[in-house]
């Protein structure tokens, strides 16, 4: 397992930390890195909660990128007191959602680390997967159709093909299938 005295990186600020008491922390064995945005959070951190994560055994590391977008403006124009007052409220989000998810782990008395991240999300969560040497990596997945993902990029679908540890892809729940039936959640349920 990876140290927890892992040093951040400048582009990195840890949020929160959640530790069992000693006796529980030796029995920690694998390291899950949950990486969460503000549209797939809740259905990725209710499934790793559900059917991935075990209390006893996991170090869950929530991480949060967040982009600064370069802005075009004319080049006589000063932008510079506008992007850190745009990025200051990014940060604020960011902070937000980790502390939210964190405390949830804290209450479920799952270990966890939130570390919050500013860059381009895919070479960050693969920069932070590599630097903790995480045993998996667990992410959402936005539904994008094939030309958008071509044109846009899919971070889950980078990660996949280039992150050195198993990488589990999150997809929302469907609510019902035809005939207003719920989804069948196994193949040996009727």
């Amino acid at each position: 397992m990876a140290s927890s005295n892992t040093e951040q990186s400048k582009r990195d600020q840890l949020i929160e930390k959640f530790s069992h008491d000693e006796h529980f922390q030796r029995d920690l064995d694998r390291v899950v890195v949950v990486a969460i945005d503000p549209k797939s959070a809740e259905y990725v951190f209710d499934w790793a909660v559900k059917h991935f994560i075990r209390p006893e055994k996991d170090l869950v590391v929530l991480v949060h990128t967040r982009t600064i977008e370069a802005t075009t403006m004319a080049p006589f124009v000063d932008t510079s007191g506008m992007i850190e007052e745009y990025d200051d409220e990014k940060r604020q989000d960011s902070v937000s959602l980790l502390k939210q998810y964190a405390h949830k782990l804290r209450d479920n008395k799952i270990a966890c680390q939130a570390i919050a991240m500013i860059g381009n999300p895919r070479d960050e969560i693969l920069r932070k997967v590599k630097e903790i040497r995480a045993d998996v990596l667990l992410l959402g997945s936005r539904k994008l159709g094939k030309v958008k993902r071509a044109l846009m990029g899919s971070v889950s679908d980078y990660c996949v093909h280039n992150c050195p540890c198993a990488v589990v892809v999150a997809r929302p729940q469907e609510d019902t299938v035809p005939g207003d039936q719920p989804r069948r959640r196994s193949i040996f349920s009727s």
